[in-house]
């Protein structure tokens, strides 16, 4: 029979055997740990290819360039190098709209909150026009039924309330007048996030940029869609969107004297896609392959060399990332990220 003693002696012994066994595989997790940080440190783990899931991307359609300027650049950023990139950026699926049958209906109640109550009237294909039939400069409106896509016009150059700048509103009253445009037309979608605002002077039957708000016949209001991925999205104008409101005075109060209104809905579904170094991109922009969104003078010093997305003022399948180069004297240009080899041409 096991007395007290041996009991005791033997519970003991099975302490320390359990101690040291716990000791020994607390070491070993510590030394597998280590050896897997040193390992890491000395030769890691690639991360996983781009997934490339849309396989070859459609050629980014960029605007002809109209600036035939023979450029020379000097790199001049902060470091005074070219930036590092990572080796891959997301790609974006635009969602298509789908068609209604209901969509002249739909539109013309949207265009009738508007103001526009006299129509419709088809221009082409899924563009119909109506009238605002109150307007003192004849506005009219035309729409794309089916993309929502539209633009306002009038005889505003010779009205005298606005030559005369009569009512015109302040820049946040002119941002809440153009808002408000957009949420009668059902346009003012989660993913517009900023504006910027504008001023205009008319000489004869032109509109003339200004900094003076005193100066100011005419205030456009610019609609930008928020970051996407960290990543700023740019248009073809890179200091306008797609999606802009003009704004007048008026005899009683301010009016909407023009517009022109272009959204794509960007979906959440990505892919991943390998990108070209800044290396590559500097080297075209050199060979003339760039689009300059932005002239400069002759020589120009590259202040800032970045990652962008590019909205395109024309339908487009997929969200595809750019790099912007920004120079001195208002200098832009933008060129496709995507490495050549994934874009069908």
């Amino acid at each position: 029979m096991l007395t007290l003693n041996q009991a005791t002696g033997m519970t003991k012994k099975l302490a320390i055997w359990i101690g040291v066994l716990l000791g020994t595989l607390v070491t070993i997790i510590l030394l597998f740990r280590i050896g897997t940080l040193i390992k890491n440190i000395i030769a890691p783990t690639p991360p996983a290819p781009p997934s490339v899931a849309y396989g070859e991307l459609p050629e980014m359609e960029l605007p002809l360039n109209l600036d035939t300027k023979n450029y020379s650049y000097t790199i001049d950023t902060v470091t005074g190098e070219l930036p590092k990139f990572s080796d891959r950026a997301k790609v974006f699926k635009i969602t298509p709209r789908s068609t209604d049958l209901l969509a002249l209906r739909k539109t013309g109640e949207k265009v009738s909150q508007a103001g526009f109550t006299s129509g419709p009237v088809r221009v082409r294909g899924n563009v119909y026009q109506w009238s605002d039939p109150r307007s003192p400069v004849g506005s009219k409106i035309k729409v794309d039924i089916f993309t929502s896509e539209f633009s306002i016009s009038s005889e505003f150059f010779n009205d005298t309330t606005i030559l005369s700048s009569l009512n015109l509103p302040s820049p946040d009253e002119a941002r809440d007048l153009a808002q408000g445009l957009l949420s009668s037309m059902e346009a003012l979608s989660e993913d517009i996030k900023n504006t910027q605002t504008y001023f205009f002077s008319i000489k004869g039957s032109e509109l003339v940029s200004t900094t003076s708000f005193s100066d100011a016949h005419i205030i456009e209001v610019d609609f930008f869609q928020k970051d996407l991925d960290n990543l700023p999205i740019y248009y073809p104008q890179p200091y306008n969107s797609t999606m802009k409101v003009f704004i007048g005075g008026g005899e009683n109060q301010p009016q909407i004297i023009q517009a022109q209104f272009f959204h794509q809905d960007i979906s959440t579904e990505s892919a991943t896609y390998p990108i070209k170094t800044a290396e590559e991109t500097y080297s075209e922009l050199k060979d003339g392959k760039a689009y300059i969104a932005s002239p400069g003078k002759g020589e120009v010093s590259l202040q800032n060399i970045s990652l962008a997305y590019y909205m395109s003022d024309k339908a487009q399948e997929y969200l595809m990332p750019i790099v912007v180069f920004q120079g001195d004297n208002g200098f832009i240009a933008y060129l496709s990220a995507v490495k050549a080899e994934w874009i069908n041409k």
